[in-house]
């Protein structure tokens, strides 16, 4: 005989059925038919409330889905994303500071949005370990002008085919872009003539963290250039990076691939027009675009310019008591107690204290910085009489 095939439409409505004919208990019916006292309970109540229909097998999909979207609020999250070009978290902040949305949709909804019509692109995963984490103790900003991160951007050529070399400098702070020229060399002259107009309009800071390229480094004492030994003479501390670990100046290192992408792609006509848009990116970056690490609030809700001011005319460097100061020639020597000594051509015009250690060692020191010791080795055919040493 064969075994007698019966739906699950069918044993519910039997179940109900004897359910309701009050010659069973549900507690038994319930074990007979295998299922919990909760889940016979409930057939019984879409009964009551449904009749038989309500036996059936009913859609499962919420009432509502939490990561739906208006389709106002989509096409306004569009038109934000061709404009800026921004992620989703910063889309979620202007919808809430510059258009008022009272219950805007979460960032994943945005994001999911942006997916959807193809406005992201799959984010490359480094593999874990690929890069050092960088353990040098390297000067925490606290303030507006406590630390300046400075830089060349990558150079490029522009539609004339002059190249483009952009100097930026920002608040690690704050995160505002102070400057962002574009200029056509990495030269000390330039770079130093760029240095001017920004400390004239925002002041000193008490830092400036570079790289080891030039014009901020050189081979010379300390790895000091001209440049760096101005900025020493101004009152600020020089902090240089590790060298091959762009890292070390993260922050600013990604403001770089921000500029690249908003304002050099494609690149402009000539030096004037990259400068113009320079200048309204740089406007957008510092008073826009919110920012994740500031709690999305913009870069210029934080800074302000700095009230160490810059005086163009003052050289003067100054030393404690028990050193012996020296001015250092064109060519970069001076001369101690009879011998010429070859201090670098990056000092030249500027004072360098010479004092003696608790060895009876010469020292010698510009402002703040050890420079080297004073030496003479004859015996040694490669060195000069008289040269610093380490």
């Amino acid at each position: 005989m064969p075994w007698m095939k019966v739906s699950t439409m069918e044993e519910r409505t039997r179940f109900v059925v004897l359910a309701e004919s009050g010659k069973h208990r549900v507690a038994d019916l319930c074990r007979q038919f295998g299922i919990s006292r909760t889940c016979g309970y409930k057939w019984l109540e879409r009964k009551k409330q449904l009749g038989l229909g309500g036996l059936r097998e009913m859609s499962r999909r919420p009432r509502r889905n939490s990561r739906s979207i208006d389709k106002k609020v989509e096409k306004l999250v569009l038109k934000l994303r061709r404009r800026w070009g921004w992620g989703a978290s910063k889309l979620l902040d202007l919808l809430v500071k510059d258009y008022g949305l009272e219950a805007p949709p979460c960032v994943n909804t945005i994001g999911n949005v942006l997916k959807r019509h193809g406005m992201t692109r799959p984010r490359r995963r480094r593999r874990a370990g690929a890069y050092e984490r960088c353990r040098q103790e390297l000067t925490a900003a606290e303030h507006a002008n406590h630390v300046w991160a400075v830089d060349f951007k990558g150079w490029f050529l522009l539609g004339n085919g002059m190249r483009c070399d952009p100097l930026t400098i920002s608040d690690l702070y704050s995160r505002y872009v102070i400057c962002c020229k574009a200029l056509p060399g990495q030269t000390q002259a330039l770079t130093r003539r760029a240095f001017k107009a920004v400390f004239k309009t925002y002041g000193l800071p008490e830092i400036i963290r570079v790289d080891n390229g030039t014009p901020f480094a050189s081979i010379g004492a300390r790895g000091l250039s001209t440049l760096s030994v101005w900025w020493i003479s101004l009152g600020i501390d020089v902090e240089y990076i590790r060298r091959g670990k762009p890292q070390d100046n993260g922050s600013h290192e990604r403001m770089h691939k921000t500029l690249k992408e908003e304002a050099t792609q494609p690149v402009s006509r000539n030096m004037r027009s990259q400068q113009r848009r320079f200048e309204r990116w740089k406007k957008v970056f510092n008073e826009k675009r919110p920012h994740e690490h500031l709690d999305m609030k913009r870069p210029g809700q934080l800074y302000h310019p700095s009230g160490h001011r810059y005086d163009d005319t003052d050289r003067s460097v100054e030393y404690p008591e028990g050193f012996v100061t020296k001015k250092v020639q064109p060519g970069g020597y001076v001369r101690f107690e009879g011998d010429t000594y070859f201090i670098g051509e990056a000092f030249v015009g500027f004072p360098v204290g010479i004092r003696l250690n608790d060895s009876g060692e010469r020292e010698v020191y510009f402002a703040n910085v050890r420079l080297g010791k004073l030496i003479n080795d004859v015996k040694d055919p490669f060195r000069p009489p008289a040269y610093m040493g380490p």
